[in-house]
């Protein structure tokens, strides 16, 4: 009977909850549950169970809600409902026999459908089969697995796992599709002495947890810290040996006892809560904290140890636990040129306003040249002296600096070969725009310096065995150029003018163009820019954009009755910004030299004993004097030949129209001995000169005297006649 009449008033109770006209909620469990029992449902697990508060001897029963393994509440039965995210609780009451509570356990329910009912019109959700039998403005009648159900308008109505909503001639249909499942009482449970303590901000809190395995088999239990107030340290230790522990294993039917360490922040106040878990069982400890009076100053670094020139940091901790205050610093105590200051927040500070807490940084930095050994820092707060030391441990004492300079442009591109001047040194920076050098240590002023940009200037200071590295900019001009010819001596000839090159480059920010021009030729010499080597594209001017260059090819023409030799002449480039390159060049005219020997005949006959001559015609066509010309002959032995005249100093050219200029007769005499036989021979000729030479060959036909002829036949026929006369004489042998 109390059993009934209790199930009426919890439903009763339910019945007060009004639906929510936009999300109804569904009942998916009713009945009792056990003290240790969980019930999950839509991964949601509410586990039953009891708990101490207020220092109370009498235990009060709690739900713990979970989703998945994070608690999303932990909440007191009463009479109260309990709604966390799509699980609602409404409890009833407790048995204290049985260690059992009344509980209606509601879920909240998903849309699944929407639409316009029509009479006639029939659908399915899950398990069940929907059929709409009446359809109004008022009211809508359905039909469930033939139980008939009516919604009124702007309400909503909950059939088993079903809820329906009906507004405004839309029905909404929802369905809890969730099972609830029932889990057993474990077989372990824990128990601490108290739950709540009276303890001081900065203490340490130490409770003992014991850990009962009631069952008959093994168990192995998690352990972790499942909430604890910001700032706050919570540990789980095995009592004993103080380790911190997050697994327990215990055998059946045995115990085990757990440290739970709670350390209290200084600044702490209040009441406070850590809750814990020891496998799905959970804890809860209520710290009621007093706060602390006065300044607190902490240095937990005393002594550091670093290298010379390297600076040190020592964090001073600050609590306050009264009312805000301020607090003065005051560094009283350092070794010569040596640097000491305070930072807060990355600021140098001499005093601050303290309201709770603060960190405030002591700041040390030893000269590179600091002595070894150790220094004492002192200094003041609020007139309490303080100390720290640092320990030198090495020194660069006497060290070279080491100095790196990277110079770019106003794009942070690098600059090559830029002059960098330090002190009364020069240095050009490398193709990454680059320098490293060596220095004593000192002050310097670096200036550096670059065609087509503002130079720059900087003082620095180096210290012993310092790396420091600069970053220098240069700012381009706005105007600005270069200008390159292959040479300053260039040589040309009157058959073929050589193209030299000339080669500019806009070192300005902005686009210039530039006027081309050769002065200082003779007046009837001629030169032009070409645009290329391989056409006579002809250009009087370029026009470039910044960094832009360009190569033109230089062409000088000498006139044809120039002489050869050296010329003077000056290359000037203007620019449409005014600036102005001149650069003198050394020209020199080269002649050509083309020498052309003829004979009046290349054919001679001669008798022998007598002699005979033929002339020679020696031409200049070159451009330029042939100059120490000699003429040789050489014959067969024992002639004689004789050259008229053997040596010519100059032949001019015959370009130059000079009369009786440019060519020359010379006789050659050959006088061939009587016992020449006849024959044909070749006499040499050769002329050879400062610039050119020249040979050729002259044939000779020898002829003998009629006399000479006639000794000749006899003797042919007498040595016949005796050849004829030995024949017969072998013949009659």
């Amino acid at each position: 009977m109390k059993k009934a009449v209790f199930a009426l008033i919890v439903l009763l109770l339910a019945s007060t909850i009004p639906f929510s006209t936009s999300q109804p909620w569904v009942e998916v469990f009713e009945g009792k549950v056990k003290i240790g029992e969980t019930l999950i449902v839509g991964g949601y697990q509410i586990k039953i169970t009891q708990g101490y508060t207020n220092n109370s001897q009498v235990p009060e029963t709690y739900a713990i809600i979970y989703k998945g393994e994070q608690i999303k509440e932990v909440a007191k039965l009463g009479f109260n409902p309990i709604e966390v995210e799509n699980v609602r609780i409404i409890p009833g009451s407790f048995n204290d026999e049985t260690q059992e509570i009344f509980i209606v356990l509601q879920y909240k329910p998903s849309l699944v459908k929407e639409i316009t009912p029509k009479e006639g019109v029939s659908f399915s959700v899950n398990d069940y089969s929907i059929e709409v039998i009446a359809s109004s403005n008022e009211s809508v009648s359905l039909s469930i697995n033939g139980n008939e159900i009516s919604i009124g308008n702007n309400s909503s109505r909950v059939y088993d796992r079903l809820a329906f909503e009906y507004n405004e001639g839309i029905l909404k249909v929802y369905s809890a599709d969730v099972q609830v499942k029932r889990e057993e009482m474990r077989d372990y449970e824990i128990y601490y002495p108290f739950g709540s303590l009276k303890v001081e901000a900065g203490d340490k809190v130490q409770i003992p947890i014991t850990v009962i395995n009631n069952g008959v088999e093994d168990i192995t239990l998690g352990l972790r810290i499942i909430s604890k107030p910001l700032g706050w340290s919570a540990k789980l230790l095995e009592a004993g040996s103080n380790y911190e522990i997050s697994e327990i294993s215990l055998k059946a039917k045995t115990s085990t006892n757990l440290i739970l360490l709670i350390e209290i922040p200084e600044d702490a106040e209040g009441l406070n809560i850590i809750r814990f878990a020891v496998g799905d069982e959970v804890g809860e400890v209520k710290l009621d904290v007093a706060g602390k009076e006065g300044l607190e100053v902490k240095t937990p670094i005393l002594a550091l140890e670093t290298e010379a020139g390297q600076a040190v940091s020592f964090p001073i901790q600050f609590i306050n636990y009264g009312d805000e205050k301020i607090v003065e610093l005051e560094i009283t105590e350092k070794p010569s040129d040596w640097n000491a200051y305070f930072t807060l927040n990355n600021q140098r500070i001499k005093s601050f306003l303290l309201d709770k807490s603060e960190q405030v940084n002591l700041i040390v930095e030893p000269p590179r040249n600091a002595e070894l050994g150790e220094h004492e820092i002192k200094f003041l707060v609020n007139g309490v002296e303080h100390s720290v030391s640092v320990y030198i441990y090495k020194t660069h004492k006497g060290e070279k600096a080491t100095l790196k300079i990277s110079v770019l442009d106003d794009e942070s591109k690098p600059i090559a070969s830029a002059e960098v001047l330090i002190g009364n040194e020069k240095y050009l920076t490398d193709a990454q725009g680059t320098l490293e050098v060596e220095l004593n240590p000192g002050d310097y002023m670096v200036e550096v310096k670059k065609e087509g940009f503002i130079s720059h200037k900087e003082e620095i200071s180096l210290s012993d065995g310092e790396e420091k590295s600069l970053i220098i900019r240069l700012t381009r001009v706005s105007y600005y150029f270069t200008a390159e010819i292959e040479s300053d001596h260039l040589t040309v000839q009157f058959e073929y003018q050589i193209p030299y090159a000339v080669t500019l480059v806009n070192l300005g920010k902005l686009e210039d163009t530039y006027s081309l021009e050769l002065k200082g030729l003779p007046s009837d010499w001629a030169y032009m820019f070409l645009k290329d080597t391989q056409s006579n594209i002809q250009v009087q001017s370029i026009k470039l954009d910044s960094e832009e260059s360009r190569t033109v090819y230089l062409k000088i023409i000498p006139s044809y009755n120039a002489e050869p030799g050296t010329y003077n002449a000056t290359l000037i480039i203007t620019s449409s910004s005014g600036i102005k390159y001149e650069r003198r060049l050394e020209i020199e005219l080269v002649g050509s030299y083309e020498l052309s020997v003829s004979l009046t005949s290349y054919q001679l006959s001669i008798k022998a004993g007598d002699e005979s001559s033929t002339t020679m015609l020696l031409n200049n066509y070159g451009s330029a004097p042939i100059t120490n010309i000699n003429i040789e002959a050489e014959a067969p032995e024992g002639w004689e030949v004789e050259v008229v005249p053997s040596k010519i100093a100059k032949l001019e050219s015959n370009r130059k129209g000079l009369v009786g200029g440019g060519s020359n007769e010379v006789l050659l005499r050959i006088k061939v001995p009587e016992t020449t036989p006849a024959g044909e021979y070749r006499v040499t000729i050769r002329v050879k000169s400062d610039q050119a030479e020249w040979e050729d060959s002259l044939r000779v036909r020898v002829r003998q005297s009629s006399s000479s002829t006639y000794i000749g036949i006899l003797i042919l026929i007498a040595a016949f006649g005796g050849l004829i006369l030995m024949m017969r004489r072998i013949g009659r042998r």
